[in-house]
């Protein structure tokens, strides 16, 4: 992906027009940035670190796209290449994404009191240092053993326990705290009710 990253720049693809017909973007893309992009998916069909790192070996497969796949081929892959990523889509599917939400007012309702955080402002903080820390895997084995996909998945779904004292729990909108006892038949319509909210 870092790797990647700089050729995407140089594309120079239009956003709106891939949002509105990704096809049509990735076809004039590969018209005047043809070099570019026979890189981009040169890098993109190796799996292994040492070919990535071969820059003799990209060049090579690089040269093979360009001179032997039609333009029309060639957007074909750089679409299925930059559609690959649906980290968003999994996230909005399984609700993670009101998680974040939650979290957020967590963190601005914790963050009211006395504590700095830093860092997690890039991928090397956000979730490479998350997955070492958390999982005790290497720098080296996340980087080329582990997809983007599930890194990020693992991240948006990682367990979290915040304690919250009262006052930030009725901050957050979640209740002062009252118990109720659901064996106590007094109770039953009220837990019904609740259940079926």
């Amino acid at each position: 992906m870092q790797i990647l990253k700089n050729l995407y720049l140089a594309m120079n693809i239009n956003t709106k027009l891939l949002s509105l017909n990704p096809f049509a973007e990735a076809l004039r893309v590969c018209r005047y940035k043809q070099e570019t992009v026979c890189q981009i998916i040169a890098y993109s069909t190796f799996n292994e670190k040492r070919d990535v790192m071969d820059f003799k070996k990209v060049s090579q497969r690089a040269i093979f796209f360009r001179k032997k796949v039609s333009v029309n081929d060639l957007a074909t892959l750089l679409t299925v290449i930059l559609s690959a990523d649906k980290v968003e889509e999994f996230v909005h599917y399984f609700g993670l994404d009101a998680d974040r939400k939650l979290k957020a007012q967590i963190n601005h309702i914790k963050g009211e009191g006395h504590s700095v955080t830093f860092g997690g402002k890039s991928i090397y903080g956000l979730l490479i240092d998350f997955a070492c820390q958390r999982y005790g895997w290497t720098m080296d084995y996340v980087l080329w053993s582990i997809s983007y996909v599930n890194l990020s998945l693992l991240l948006a779904d990682a367990i979290t326990t915040v304690y919250l004292s009262d006052d930030e729990r009725k901050k957050l909108g979640r209740g002062d705290g009252e118990v109720i006892n659901a064996d106590d038949p007094a109770n039953r319509d009220l837990v019904r009710r609740m259940i079926s909210e």
